[in-house]
């Protein structure tokens, strides 16, 4: 019953999609209003959360690389950003990107429809939507767009993504469409992998475009001045990020409050162990995402311990974030940006892995997947053991990192290359 009643809401997904995406889009087909200029320089870009582009400080941490590289190439370059309402974000190096209200219902696709005739190319911030895990209505009409635009000599780029082993049956049926002038990047190897195999398009390997994305050049005050008061101190300083997604077999096995008791015992015993100090990073301020509340109520319990070398450190620039990790020794997180921050600016991290993204992620760099835990595993002594593991090999692992870095910018520049063939 379970089966049948997901297979009738995923054929209700498709329908829907073809009545108010692909039909219409179909109908508004034909040659663009304006020549397809030689080098792009107008750009049209689908975050991963149409809702709200910038409610994620990964999101932002991709646009930024993104922008500033096309941006670098061309000082006239001018973005928008499709969303669900009409608004502005503000972009580290870039200043203030339209968002442009071309994504709900028939009305949505023929805003898309006037917007991209406007324009040179297009980019779709793949991450980990692609997959249909958060949507797969959403990528339906991601592919539609993608088709649309080609269709009308505009490129179109999938920028690297990941895809996990059980993608959404539409999202499946959606890819496996793709018209083969789009271009589709895919951040990892494993994923690569599953990706042909499952959905059978031709697709690059990459790497995340946040590797791209330069870090602040102006000090974040209060955060380095507490980093270097706890080096003063004898302690070394590691980060540390929750949050309800990566933990959420670890949340429904003990409950919210029993995981924070625990993860603070193991983080005590560590740090005793090592002499660490830690900087708890949020990540995501969205609500739902659970790092804010799960790492103020972590400082708490550390503190209740008697543990004083802990400070919540929210910050707001994803920029920012990237210089900050740099200046630390390790860091232990389960959100994806925050790990790709941290490798780029050549700080190991203990990765706690869920949806199958994390795995390729230390590929790129040669880490085995010792250094990456399960969230049940947060919840037992093995937590201990992995973070006096990936501590004690820290100046190894950053070797390796900082070796492998030039080789993953390459990867990650991948995503730049517009196909206008």
């Amino acid at each position: 019953m379970k089966r049948l009643k997901q297979h009738l809401i995923d054929q209700a997904i498709i329908a829907c999609n073809t009545l108010e995406v692909r039909m219409p889009l179909r109908r508004l087909g034909g040659s663009p209003h304006a020549a397809i200029a030689e080098t792009a320089s107008r750009f049209v870009i689908i975050p991963g959360d149409v809702i709200n582009p910038s409610g994620s400080l990964g999101d932002m941490a991709m646009f930024t690389a993104l922008l500033q590289s096309l941006r670098a190439r061309d000082s006239a370059a001018t973005f928008t950003i499709i969303g669900t309402r009409n608004h502005s974000i503000a972009v580290p190096g870039v200043g203030e990107v339209p968002v442009v209200a071309a994504w709900t219902g028939r009305t949505g696709t023929a805003a898309f429809d006037r917007l991209i005739r406007q324009n040179h190319a297009l980019f779709v911030m793949g991450a980990d939507i692609l997959d249909g895990k958060y949507g797969a209505a959403l990528v339906q009409r991601i592919v539609d767009y993608c088709n649309h635009s080609v269709q009308l000599g505009i490129p179109a780029t999938l920028l690297g993504f990941s895809f996990n082993t059980h993608p959404r049956q539409p999202a499946v049926h959606a890819l496996s469409r793709l018209h083969p002038k789009v271009t589709v990047n895919v951040r990892d190897q494993l994923s690569l992998d599953r990706f042909t195999q499952i959905v059978g398009v031709a697709a690059t390997l990459c790497a995340d475009s946040a590797f791209l994305m330069p870090a602040a050049a102006a000090p974040e005050p209060e955060a380095e001045s507490w980093i270097n008061a706890m080096r003063d101190a004898g302690r070394s300083p590691v980060g540390v990020n929750l949050n309800a997604h990566a933990l959420a077999p670890a949340l429904a096995q003990v409950g919210a409050t029993e995981l924070i008791v625990r993860l603070a015992a193991q983080l005590v015993r560590a740090a005793d162990l090592n002499q660490l100090a830690f900087m708890l990073i949020p990540h995501d301020h969205k609500p739902k995402s659970g790092d804010v509340p799960m790492l103020q109520a972590l400082e708490k319990e550390l503190r209740k311990n008697g543990f004083r070398h802990v400070r919540y450190t929210p910050i707001n620039q994803p920029d920012t974030i990237k210089r900050v990790t740099g200046l630390l020794d390790l860091i232990i997180t389960g959100r994806m940006h925050l790990a790709i921050a941290s490798l780029g600016s050549g700080t190991p991290t203990l990765l706690i892995t869920y949806q199958d993204k994390f795995e390729g992620l230390h590929q790129h760099f040669g880490l085995p997947l010792e250094y990456t835990l399960s969230p049940t595993q947060c919840i037992s002594d093995e937590f201990l053991n992995k973070i006096n593991h990936a501590f004690t090999h820290r100046h190894d692992n950053r070797e390796r990192i900082r070796t492998s870095l030039p080789q993953v910018h390459a990867l990650a520049s991948r995503n730049l290359e517009i196909n206008s063939t």
